[in-house]
């Protein structure tokens, strides 16, 4: 089951309307109608909004309860692997395990969010401004134009605020 079926299930089992839930949870209505007919993928926000409200765990709503098997298929066939091995695992064992990778995953999350931009380079950033410049004065002739970018160019040398 996908999680927005998991979603809509606990919801309900619950006794929550959607509008409630939207009250306890802080999560938009338009979201979680969105969530539940499976037309978006929540985030690890919304995802743990959700199920600490609910009383769930996130393992109860990403996982496919019935059959304990998750809904999207592992292609990488070493991390499969690796997953059977836990499987016979001690139950501290796998707790441990389990630990470590929330923390890996919630560790890739936050740095996906806060991650800075990789920063364009000098010429990339030039050429980005020079297009939009561009843009903006199409009643003027493109030897105007060369003109001013070749004055800019060189105040900036001039400046020595250029990188090479």
């Amino acid at each position: 089951m996908s999680f927005g079926k998991n979603l809509a299930k606990v919801r309900k089992e619950k006794g929550l309307t959607q509008e409630e839930l939207v009250k306890i949870s802080g999560v938009a209505i338009s979201q979680i109608r969105r969530y539940e007919t499976d037309k978006s993928t929540p985030s690890l926000d919304a995802i743990i909004k959700l199920v600490s409200v609910l009383g769930v765990s996130i393992d109860e709503m990403v996982f496919n309860k019935a059959t304990g098997v998750a809904q999207n298929k592992i292609i990488d066939r070493e991390l499969l692997e690796q997953f059977e091995s836990i499987s016979g695992m001690s139950e501290d064992e796998k707790y441990v395990v389990k630990k470590v990778l929330e923390g890996v995953i919630v560790k890739h999350q936050i740095e996906k969010v806060i991650r800075p931009k990789a920063e364009e380079s000098w010429s990339e950033r030039f050429r980005n401004i020079t297009d939009r410049l561009a843009k903006g004065a199409e009643d003027y002739s493109q030897d105007n134009i060369d003109d001013v970018i070749d004055e800019a160019v060189e105040a900036v040398r001039t400046k020595k605020y250029a990188h090479s």
